[in-house]
């Protein structure tokens, strides 16, 4: 009778191995970037603008612009997004991208009517059959931490390996690409493969991994994408992109503006140069903490608009920010702040600058019902009673008539406010 199939050992003659070169999903510069058959990975700290890159890479593969093998010939995609809204950020985010929205798939995960996070120990089995169904060709995961289960290890090498591996697998199983998406700790050292949080495993595993900063010495809010590892290929690219608003019309026939990658050109410095001058700045790290807070917010109210800040703060705790160290980035950023309705919700959005008529609020008297009363001063000086606040508009210059500071998107003195408010939003 004989014996089940199992597990066993055999070998290959090396006479019988086709040795080949690689396949390039994404090539930049004449040289390749990202292979087919492999496990990606862009990794930066919050507000790096990593996942917007995500969308870049995924929309350009839908309309066949993605330099590289796909070149000219369109890809279906699937975009598995755990801590972004798709309604909110992931759609609006691929429209401005100038994403095919025929060609993106989202896995979706349910027991029993109710829907689940993805788990690669669970899930993958299902999840690559319907790759190969649809001939997706590239998945990407935001992020690929999601999908680790929360009994494992993540800082084990051996339990992570394990749920990273299956990624990896299935690049090779599509004849595509898996593009995890991973945030950085705050090593100074500059290593970028080695500072992906949780376990070596993920940058061991990944064939190519990219880093994501802001870069300190830009006016103008450039940033720096470079290659930390490229396996099989050359480890040379280092480039400067900046995130740039620009306004979508969504399904509902409502306008947003949300963020989009757009590369500038080659940089002199690569991710691990800022990482490293960021870690010389001091002992606790608390300069370099701000400034990935500030990053992370500016990005965040870009893309979502003015929002509860309530809302603002329990997305920054998810991203370990603490409400002390958010507060300040606001303060640093002159988050406009405003308060609506009741009972009364304040608001955070970005100041912006525009031209024309502006106005500032200085809060006023305290009325009969216990609202803050405003006063309206127009352009030319004039009053008009509000019920909301003091609001004082400049004699046609954009800064407040009391503090001189600019004013914010409200057309309010933010500054102000934030006085008013013993020195830190509300």
């Amino acid at each position: 009778m004989d014996e089940p199939a199992g597990r066993r050992v055999r070998l290959v003659r090396m006479s019988d191995l086709k040795d080949d070169v690689p396949v390039w999903a994404w090539s930049y510069d004449g040289k390749g970037r990202i292979p087919l058959g492999a496990l990606a990975l862009f990794a930066g700290r919050p507000g790096a603008g990593k996942s917007t890159g995500g969308r870049w890479i995924a929309a350009s593969a839908t309309t066949g612009t993605l330099a590289g093998h796909w070149e000219g010939k369109p890809v279906n995609i699937a975009y598995i997004a755990a801590e972004e809204s798709s309604k909110y950020v992931v759609k609006p985010g691929l429209r401005a991208a100038g994403a095919d929205m025929d060609r993106v798939l989202i896995p979706t995960v349910d027991i029993g009517g109710e829907e689940v996070r993805f788990l690669s120990s669970h899930d993958m089995a299902d999840l690559t059959d319907l790759m190969l169904e649809h001939e997706v060709k590239l998945v990407v995961v935001d992020p690929l931490m999601s999908t680790i289960g929360s009994k494992t290890d993540i800082n084990r090498n051996n339990e992570v390996r394990s749920l990273v591996e299956p990624w990896a697998k299935l690049a090779e199983t599509i004849d595509g690409v898996v593009l995890g998406i991973a945030h950085l700790n705050k090593s100074g050292n500059g290593d970028v493969v080695a500072g992906i949080n949780g376990s070596s495993a993920f940058g061991e595993v990944a064939r190519s991994v990219f880093g994501f900063a802001k870069d300190p010495n830009s006016d103008e809010g450039d940033r720096i994408m470079s290659q930390e590892k490229n396996s099989i290929g050359e480890e040379d690219l280092a480039l400067t992109y900046r995130i740039e608003s620009k306004e979508v019309v969504t399904d509902s026939g409502m306008t947003a503006e949300v963020g989009r990658f757009v590369i500038i050109g080659n940089s002199d410095r690569s991710v691990g140069d800022v990482l490293r001058d960021a870690g010389k700045g001091g002992g606790d790290g608390e300069a370099s903490e701000l400034d990935g807070a500030e990053g992370w917010l500016s990005d965040y109210l870009e893309q979502q608009g003015a929002t509860p800040s309530k809302e603002v703060k329990a997305a920054a705790a998810k991203e370990r920010f603490s409400e002390r160290t958010i507060k300040r980035a606001a303060k640093t950023l002159g988050v406009a702040i405003e308060a609506k309705g009741f009972p009364r919700v304040t608001y955070w959005s970005l100041p912006q600058s525009g031209q024309g008529d502006h106005y500032t609020c200085e809060l006023g008297p305290t009325g009969p019902t216990g609202d803050d009363q405003h006063k309206q001063v127009g352009p030319t000086g004039e009053k008009t009673q509000s019920g909301q606040g003091t609001v004082v508009g400049p004699t046609g210059a954009n800064q407040c008539q009391k503090c001189g500071e600019p004013l914010g998107r409200s057309g309010k003195c933010v500054a102000c406010i934030v006085a008013d408010a013993s020195g830190v939003p509300a």
